[in-house]
């Protein structure tokens, strides 16, 4: 699937050109009236979403790929940000496991189990790489890509470790199976 992450509904893009003043890394043109995601230049930071008063700027949804996995009776696992009580008044995970569960979903964990794993990885290679000083930390997906596509000469830099949400998800597939659907559920 190589459909873009930040999407624009030309619908409710209205010439105000917010997002392209606010892009950093320069990712947005206006092309034919609208102000369009280049994705080979974008590093999915979400500015531009944040920064639209029109909302015309958006994350795209997996939201029908899910739900299309559910009614095929796969085994949907979800793996959930730690910041979901931001948006939910949770008293405890179990809540969120329990309602994703009466929605069909065989299980849901934590993605925090992720991110201590990637934490003791970063930690061993810090200890193992004094020459190989600055480091980089590699959990951050938008600063990868920022290495990646804007400072090449940085990559050696990078900690070679993937990020917690990819740590997690290899886990999941472990523990349910290769024919798990596994599904990230966060902001």
């Amino acid at each position: 699937m190589n459909e873009p992450v930040i999407i624009t509904n030309t619908a409710l893009c209205h010439d105000c050109y917010r997002c392209v003043r606010n892009c950093d890394v320069k990712a947005i043109r206006v092309m034919n009236g609208q102000a369009q995601v280049v994705q080979e230049l974008c590093i999915l930071c979400g500015t531009c979403v944040r920064v639209c008063p029109q909302k015309a700027k958006g994350v795209r949804s997996a939201r029908h790929e899910v739900v299309q996995a559910l009614r095929e009776g796969r085994r949907v696992v979800a793996s959930v940000a730690p910041s979901i009580p931001a948006f939910f008044p949770l008293r405890s995970f179990a809540q969120v496991e329990e309602a994703l569960k009466s929605l069909g979903f065989h299980a849901a964990e934590e993605t925090a189990v992720g991110a201590h794993i990637v934490a003791q990885a970063h930690r061993e290679y810090m200890e193992q790489s004094i020459d190989r000083w600055p480091v980089i930390t590699s959990s951050c997906p938008v600063i990868v890509n920022l290495v990646e596509k804007y400072y090449p000469d940085l990559i050696t830099h990078l900690a070679p470790i993937v990020s917690p949400l990819i740590a997690h998800g290899r886990i999941l597939a472990r523990k349910y199976g290769p024919d798990a659907f596994i599904v990230f559920i966060g902001p």
